[in-house]
């Protein structure tokens, strides 16, 4: 059986969603899961960690993102294809169309790509939709339509699938009425400005940031968290919320106080309930963290 492995940070999850509703007969990896794979893909705009690329020197191709600088030397491979909004980059995105909770954009295959099959895909394009929006989700399904085409698979059976999956924890609406609620899993400094930076043009009335504690990262990824957030508030001003369910300040909580970024912060439910309170119509609220916040929130629309 066919392996591919994806690796970096961000994304890492929802490729590998979008790569299993297709290549039923290929394993697919999050991370270092196989040494002898056929198949590595880039995820995401960060560096790789060096022990993710020590691995893969039987690989048969790379798919990376050209919009990224790695700075680090290439497995060699056989055929290596880019992805991205570089207009250098062999399979790109235009025409892109942001709707509320979905998005369109034409795929460009800009060169020809040599297949695992001994095949040429030659240069074309053609439509796609996604039932999730997010610019970060158009380098998610780049990275995947790469890899369909690399394994022979045909347009119209990838742009059907991609067109019906779902993705919980990816800008998942769990909640719609004069206001709405949204929530995104949170993994990485970088999942957090890819779904910030995703909000740019978010026209709400006000957007509520509610981010979990994070306690059980390390200090300097909290720093870095930290770091997302006054960038994006410097520019937008939102009103953030953060679960403290302590009596002392966490580290993020000191971190955006030295910061001068306004917060709250509090035990979730208590959060919960000056959110609901706070928030309204055409308002959108944003849930950024691990699973947990998602299911205490979950509970509490469920009980009220």
């Amino acid at each position: 059986m066919a392996t591919i492995s994806i690796i970096g940070r961000g994304g890492k999850t929802t490729i590998k969603t979008m790569l299993n509703g297709v290549l039923s007969n290929v394993r697919v990896w999050e991370g270092a899961g196989s040494r002898d794979c056929d198949v590595i893909i880039f995820a995401g705009l960060a560096r790789p960690a060096k022990k993710e690329l020590q691995y893969f020197s039987k690989a048969s191709a790379i798919i990376a993102n050209a919009d990224a600088n790695y700075s680090i030397r290439m497995p060699c491979t056989d055929e290596i294809v880019d992805y991205g909004f570089s207009s250098k980059a062999t399979v790109t995105a235009s025409s892109i169309n942001q709707e509320e909770q979905s998005q369109t954009f034409t795929c460009c295959v800009q060169r020809t790509i040599k297949t695992l099959g001994g095949n040429c895909v030659l240069p074309k394009e053609f439509s796609v939709r996604l039932d999730v929006p997010g610019k970060y989700n158009i380098y998610n399904a780049l990275a995947s339509i790469s890899a369909f085409m690399i394994f022979d698979v045909d347009d119209d059976t990838m742009t059907k699938t991609l067109a019906g999956l779902k993705f919980d924890g990816n800008m998942e609406r769990i909640f719609d009425g004069d206001f709405s609620i949204v929530y995104n899993k949170i993994s990485n400094p970088y999942q957090l400005f890819s779904v910030l930076e995703s909000q740019s043009e978010n026209e709400s009335k006000n957007i509520y940031l509610v981010l979990d504690s994070f306690e059980d990262y390390g200090l300097g990824m909290k720093k870095k968290i930290a770091d997302v957030v006054r960038g994006w508030f410097s520019v937008y001003n939102y009103n953030i919320y953060i679960e403290n369910e302590g009596n002392n300040p966490s580290y993020i909580m000191q971190q955006l106080k030295e910061y001068n970024v306004d917060f709250k912060a509090d035990k979730m439910y208590n959060v919960i309930k000056d959110v609901m309170n706070s928030a309204g119509k055409g308002d959108e609220i944003f849930l950024l963290g691990s699973d947990k916040i998602r299911g205490v929130w979950t509970d509490y629309l469920n009980i009220s």
